[in-house]
């Protein structure tokens, strides 16, 4: 398969820019600018690690393959549509607090603590492992800007965490129990999620 050569990402040659990438600006939710861009910096690394998990889940439900690759496809898709708006709910919250998201692969691998698989296909029970391995990743450092937020000030962000925490422990939960099983899938899992 032919390279791609060039430039990744382009500036666009008209039009203003609102917010060099990197800056802080004031926020509307009166958080503190210092206390901001440490939550920024943290949340910065939790929206680049949902964005991975996003493409690693996304992935293995479009390669799928196997006796029960069914079942499992559809709680992929719907797995990395919760991940999804996590991704975008942390976006707009660094918005909202002044700062501008990691959005081009460079920035967001620079940041993102769960890591995507390598180009080729897997087995299904490989893929789940490594989906495992992501959540697991994902939730550790979302529990540790919970506390990081409740400690600067910011109790919005620390909802917004714990809310979609939940979703995230759940959708690991499920991925263990399929794991478990020899067969891969016992559909009263699937069907409990």
């Amino acid at each position: 398969m032919a390279q791609k050569q060039g430039r990744l990402v382009r500036e666009p040659d008209t039009g203003e820019r609102r917010q060099e990438w990197g800056t802080i600006a004031e926020n509307a939710l009166r958080v503190d600018r210092a206390d901001a861009e440490v939550i920024i910096d943290a949340l910065s690394v939790d929206h680049a690690g949902s964005f991975n998990l996003f493409y690693l889940l996304r992935k293995h439900y479009w390669t799928a393959a196997g006796a029960e690759h069914e079942e499992v496809a559809n709680f992929l898709e719907d797995a990395y549509k919760r991940v999804r708006e996590v991704t975008d709910d942390l976006a707009i919250r660094i918005v909202e607090l002044g700062g501008v998201p990691p959005n081009t692969p460079p920035t967001i691998q620079e940041r993102a603590e769960v890591h995507l698989e390598a180009e080729d296909l897997y087995d299904l029970r490989t893929s789940l492992d490594g989906d495992l391995e992501g959540y697991a990743t994902l939730i550790v450092s979302m529990r540790e800007h919970i506390a990081l937020a409740e400690k600067r000030g910011d109790p919005g962000t620390a909802e917004l965490l714990r809310d979609h925490l939940e979703d995230l422990e759940a959708d690991a939960h499920v991925i263990e129990q399929l794991l478990e099983d020899d067969t891969l899938v016992r559909a009263a899992v699937l069907e409990e999620r």
